[in-house]
Formats: C-alpha cells, sequence, structure tokens
C-alpha cells in the first residue's frame, strides 16, 4: 500500500509530554493508529538493486482497531510517510538556505 506523493493519509498529533509530535493514520486500513518514529538511518551500501535502503524504528501510541502494526504491509506505507516528511523537510530547509 504505497502512498502516492500528492496524497496524505495523516495528521500530527501533539503528545503533551514529549518534544516531537506523533502521527495519526486518517484513512484506508490502518486509520486511527497514532505513533512516531525512533531512530532513522541509512543502510552502509546499496541492495542488489542499486538503492540505499533506508531503516527506521516505530513505536505504536495507539492502535484503536488492533492491526498488524508488524507487517511488511504496515512497514512499507510508514515507510513512504517518512519518506515525504524527509522530503519536505529537506525542501523546506533548500528554501531557508536560499536554494531551490
Amino acid at each position: 500500500m504505497s502512498l502516492p506523493k500528492h496524497e496524505v493519509d495523516y495528521v500530527f498529533v501533539e503528545r503533551p509530554d514529549k518534544e516531537y509530535a506523533s502521527i495519526k493514520l486518517t484513512s484506508g486500513p490502518y486509520s486511527d493508529i497514532i505513533y512516531h518514529y525512533g531512530n532513522v538511518a541509512f543502510a552502509k551500501e546499496e541492495n542488489e538493486n542499486g538503492h540505499l535502503p533506508m531503516k527506521f524504528d516505530y513505536y505504536i501510541d495507539k492502535n484503536f482497531k488492533d492491526a498488524d502494526t508488524d507487517s511488511q504491509e504496515f512497514i512499507n506505507h510508514i515507510g513512504d510517510i517518512l519518506v515525504v516528511l524527509l522530503d519536505e523537510q529537506m525542501k523546506e530547509k533548500r528554501e531557508l538556505d536560499g536554494k531551490n
């Protein structure tokens, strides 16, 4: 279940006791799951397809539907969201630095 680049199916949810927000999924089979990311890193070497895999930790804050959050489908879904978030953050940084 890959996210098309233009489709957003999440919102940020404030965590009063934490510095960073969590993410709440708003559509599809994982709607209403709230989670946050932990460590994010890229592999040291490219895989057989020439890609540099991304590794990340995630923590489930709420799972109202008792969905399988250990499935590869779920991990791919939130990985796609992470890529979108990182891309947006890089664009913002380039704009602040005066580079487009």
